[in-house]
C-alpha cells in the first residue's frame, strides 16, 4: 500500500558529540565548531552529518558564514547527498534536509545566489517526489524556497515547485484519508467491496480506489488522476459520434475537458460514482443538428433524448452522493469548533457554580467570598484569553502604523506579565537582555509573541523535573534575535516546521499539562513575518525546545 516513514526520529548520540556539547559552555564558537568536525571525522555518516550541522549552525548564528560553509565542506558529508541515498543508509531525512537548506542559506549570505537557488530547487524536487509518509513530514520545507524563487525572479522554478507541491499534498491527503481504512482493518471496515473516496471541496482534490480482502488480511489502494480518467472517458469508441459536442465542467461550470465551442451547453448532468463532482454536457449545436436531420435520421434526436433521460435519472442518485460528501466535509469543519466550544464552556461552568454558591449563601465567610472572587476572576481571565486567541488567528495581522521601538521594552512587558505565572507554577525564568538596535513595527505584537512562547514553555514543561526557561535578546549583524529556550518535553524534529501551521498540534502521551488548539505558534509566525522576520524551532536544553525569532534591525 504505502511504506512506513523512513525518517528515524531518535537523536544521534556519540562520544564526539557529547564532548562538543560539553565544550559549548566553556569555549568560543570557532573552537566548539572545530571540536565537532575534527572529533567526529572518523565517526559514522549520521554522526558526521549531525556534527557538521551543529557546527555550521553555531557559526551561522554568529554571522561567520564563510567559516560555516568551510565546516560543511570539511565534514566529509557529501554536499549532494540525496534523500534516496540517505534513506537507504538509514539516515533521518529531516537531518539531510536541514543540512542542505543550511548550505543554501550560507551560499545566499555569501552572494552565491545562483548556486543557492539551484540547490534549493533540486532539494524541492526530491522532497516532492517522496512517498506520502515521508512527504507528510517534509513538504512544509518547500514553501519558503518557493517564495525565494518568486522574489529573486526565478518564477518558472517557483511555478514548477508549486505544481509538484500540490501533487505531493494530494498524495499526502490521500494517504491520510485511507491510512486507517487500509492499514488498520481492526477499525471494522473489512468489507471486500471496492470503494471510492473523493473530496472535491478541498484545495487539493483527490480520488481514491481501495479494497480490503479480510480472508487474506491484505488490502490495496490506488490513487487515480482525474484528468487522465476524463480524457480516457472522452476517448471511448461509444462517444465518437458525440465527441465534437461533449464538454466536461466542474460543479461551478468551469471548463475541465472537451470542446469549448458549439454554443451553450444544452444538457448537463453529473458523472456517476467516481467523478460525481464533475458534469458531462452536450452543446446546443448537437441538438440543433439532430433536429435538422430529423426527417432523414429520426434515430439521432431520439437517442439524444433517451440519453438525457438516462443521465437525468443518474443525476438524482449522484446528487444524493454529493450531499453525503458535503455532510462529511462539514463534519470535519465542525471538529475544530467543537474543541473550542468545550474550552469556552469549561471556565463558564466554573464561574456559574461559584456564582450560585455565593448567591445562595453557601459561601458566607469572608475568606470563602475572597477565594471565590479570586477564582471567578481567574476563570474569566482564562475565558478572555481563549476568545482573544481565536480572534487573533481569525483576523489578518497587519501593522497599520509601524514605528521603531526598543525590543527590550517589549520583552520586559512579557516578563512583567508572565514572570509571576511561571514562578507560581514552579518554573524558573532566566533573562539575558542585551542592548540592540530598534525594531520597526508593533511593540505589543512582539510582546504577544514572546508571551505565547513563554506560555508554550509553561504548558509543555517536563513533570518531575526542575523546569527552567531562558529568555534572551541579542543582535547579530542586522538581525535582532529573540530566543526562548526551555528544558521541557521538546518538539519532535519532524514537527518543528509544521507546528507553525494553523491547528497543528503535536499529539501523543505526556504532551504537557495543558493542551492547545494549534493556534499560538501560528500567531507567533504571523507576527514575525509581518515584521519581516522569521521564527524557527530547534532542540533546547535537556531535550526541550528552543524558539528563535530573527527580526530585521531598524537603523
Amino acid at each position: 500500500v504505502w511504506p512506513t516513514p523512513s525518517s528515524d526520529d531518535a537523536p544521534v548520540t556519540d562520544p564526539c558529540l557529547t564532548a562538543a556539547e560539553v565544550a559549548r559552555t566553556a569555549l568560543d564558537v570557532e573552537e566548539v565548531a572545530r571540536i565537532y568536525v575534527v572529533g567526529c571525522r572518523a565517526a559514522a555518516l549520521p554522526v558526521r552529518l549531525t556534527a557538521a550541522s551543529e557546527a555550521a549552525t553555531l557559526l551561522w548564528q554568529s554571522a561567520n558564514y564563510k567559516a560555516a560553509l568551510a565546516v560543511l565542506d570539511a565534514s566529509g558529508v557529501p554536499a549532494d547527498l540525496s534523500l534516496r541515498d540517505a534513506s537507504t543508509r538509514g539516515i533521518a531525512l529531516f537531518r539531510v534536509v536541514n543540512l542542505r537548506q543550511l548550505r543554501a542559506e550560507l551560499l545566499l549570505q555569501l552572494g552565491r545566489t545562483t548556486e543557492a537557488l539551484d540547490a534549493l530547487f533540486e532539494l524541492g524536487l526530491e522532497i516532492t517526489a517522496l512517498d506520502a509518509p515521508d512527504a507528510e513530514q517534509l513538504l512544509s520545507r518547500v514553501r519558503q524556497p518557493i517564495k525565494q524563487f518568486q522574489m529573486l525572479d526565478r518564477r518558472d522554478d517557483a511555478l514548477r515547485l508549486e505544481q509538484l507541491l500540490r501533487r505531493a499534498e494530494r498524495r499526502v491527503e490521500a494517504y491520510n484519508e485511507i491510512r486507517d481504512r487500509i492499514l488498520e482493518p481492526s477499525r471494522g471496515d473489512t468489507s471486500e467491496d471496492s470503494r471510492f473516496i473523493y473530496d472535491q471541496y478541498s484545495e487539493t482534490p483527490y480520488l481514491l480506489y481501495y479494497s480490503w480482502n479480510p480472508t487474506r488480511d491484505a488490502g490495496v489502494a490506488l490513487q487515480l488522476e482525474q484528468s487522465l480518467l476524463v480524457q480516457d472517458f472522452l476517448g471511448t469508441e461509444a462517444l465518437r459520434s458525440l465527441r465534437p459536442w461533449l464538454t466536461v465542467t466542474d460543479a461551478s461550470g468551469d471548463w475541465i475537458a472537451g470542446v469549448r465551442r458549439g454554443g451553450p451547453i444544452a444538457v448537463s448532468v453529473p458523472f456517476t460514482r467516481t467523478l460525481a463532482h464533475l458534469r458531462i454536457g452536450v452543446r446546443q449545436e448537437a441538438i440543433d443538428r439532430a433536429l435538422q436531420e430529423f426527417q432523414f435520421q429520426w434515430v439521432t434526436p431520439l437517442a439524444v433524448v433517451c440519453m438525457c433521460g438516462v443521465l437525468g435519472g443518474i443525476s438524482l442518485w449522484a446528487q444524493s452522493r454529493a450531499s453525503l460528501q458535503q455532510a462529511q466535509l462539514l463534519a470535519r469543519q465542525r471538529e475544530f469548533t467543537t474543541r473550542v466550544t468545550h474550552e469556552l464552556k469549561t471556565p463558564l461552568a466554573g464561574i456559574r457554580v461559584m456564582a450560585e454558591n455565593l448567591e445562595s449563601g453557601a459561601w458566607s465567610r469572608p475568606d470563602q467570598i475572597r477565594d471565590a472572587s479570586r477564582r471567578i476572576q481567574q476563570e474569566a481571565d482564562r475565558l478572555t484569553a481563549r476568545v482573544d486567541q481565536v480572534l487573533a488567528v481569525a483576523r489578518t495581522r497587519t501593522i497599520p502604523n509601524p514605528e521603531p521601538f526598543d525590543p527590550e521594552e517589549a520583552l520586559l512587558l512579557a516578563i512583567d506579565d508572565w514572570g509571576p505565572r511561571l514562578e507560581q507554577a514552579g518554573v524558573r525564568l532566566h533573562a539575558d537582555l542585551q542592548v540592540t538596535d530598534p525594531v520597526r513595527g508593533d511593540r505589543q505584537a512582539i510582546t504577544d509573541a514572546v508571551a505565547c512562547l513563554l506560555d508554550n514553555a509553561l504548558k509543555y514543561r517536563r513533570q518531575g523535573a526542575e523546569s527552567q526557561v531562558w529568555l534572551a535578546l541579542s543582535q547579530h549583524d542586522d538581525k535582532v534575535v529573540v530566543e526562548v529556550t526551555d528544558n521541557g518535553i521538546g518538539v519532535p524534529p519532524p514537527m518543528r516546521a509544521a507546528i507553525f501551521d494553523r491547528f497543528v498540534r503535536v499529539e501523543g502521551p505526556n504532551r504537557g499539562t495543558a493542551g492547545g488548539h494549534g493556534l499560538g505558534l501560528s500567531q507567533v509566525r504571523e507576527i514575525a513575518e509581518t515584521h519581516g522576520g522569521t521564527v524557527v524551532c530547534a532542540e533546547g536544553r535537556d531535550g526541550g525546545a528552543r524558539f528563535t525569532m530573527l527580526l530585521p534591525a531598524h537603523t
